[in-house]
């Protein structure tokens, strides 16, 4: 028995070739795209590795606070916290004042409307009542002398005194303010028109003295009181 040969057909081959290769292909493709996609995919931290995040929480302090000053806590050069200096903490502005600077970086209030000029001596200024011009306040810091507080005014007073017709000492003397000594000195004396009332106050602050002062005429010095104690319950520093 004779078995016949079939021959192969070439186009079944070719075909099955041509599938083979497309599949290697294609599977070629997608793992290429795959493996790309891992490639640029970000990796998932490890729990704990995440980079510890910085909540800064801003609470401004009050417009007006019942001390002088206050202490804030400012960042570091490596943001830790550090104490800064003590800044002033603005004190609310009595019915009628209004709030001035003056040299030395003294800073107080007077009644609003007085014409303010500079008044003789270093570091002083004058704001005078343009109703009643013999209402004057004078205010303001210079560099403080070599000699002691109390007694560089006591010397002063010496000189004063004798060029004042009728001086009268009322106090000269030592207290305390905004926690450093001052000095509380108040006379009076003659004018030509009228018997004036002083009173002044001076103190020392990182070498600079300051000073608060009021002057009128004595009869009407009751009226002046108030403006004194403004001024001084409103002086910084």
């Amino acid at each position: 028995m004779h078995t016949i040969s079939r021959p192969r057909r070439r186009g079944h081959q070719l075909s099955s070739r041509w599938l083979a290769s497309s599949l290697v292909a294609g599977y070629a493709a997608v793992s290429a795209v795959v493996g790309a996609v891992l490639l640029v995919a970000p990796k998932e931290s490890k729990a704990g590795s995440a980079a510890p995040t910085t909540t800064y929480i801003f609470a401004p302090p009050p417009a007006f606070g019942p001390a002088d000053t206050q202490t804030p806590i400012t960042p570091g050069p490596d943001g830790g916290a550090t104490t800064a200096s003590p800044s002033m903490v603005a004190l609310p502005v009595p019915d009628g004042f209004e709030r001035v600077a003056g040299p030395g970086g003294l800073v107080t209030t007077i009644p609003k409307g007085w014409i303010i000029t500079r008044a003789a001596g270093p570091g002083a200024m004058q704001a005078t009542d343009p109703a009643e011009p013999s209402r004057q306040v004078r205010y303001g810091g210079a560099p403080a002398p070599a000699a002691d507080l109390l007694q560089s005014h006591v010397d002063y007073e010496a000189v004063f005194s004798r060029s004042k017709a009728a001086f009268h000492r009322l106090s000269l003397g030592t207290t305390t303010y905004h926690g450093v000594t001052a000095v509380d000195w108040e006379f009076e004396h003659d004018t030509a028109d009228a018997r004036r009332r002083v009173h002044s106050m001076y103190w020392r602050i990182e070498g600079v003295e300051y000073f608060v002062y009021a002057a009128a005429d004595a009869d009407k010095w009751g009226q002046m009181l108030p403006i004194y104690h403004a001024m001084i319950d409103n002086a910084t520093p």
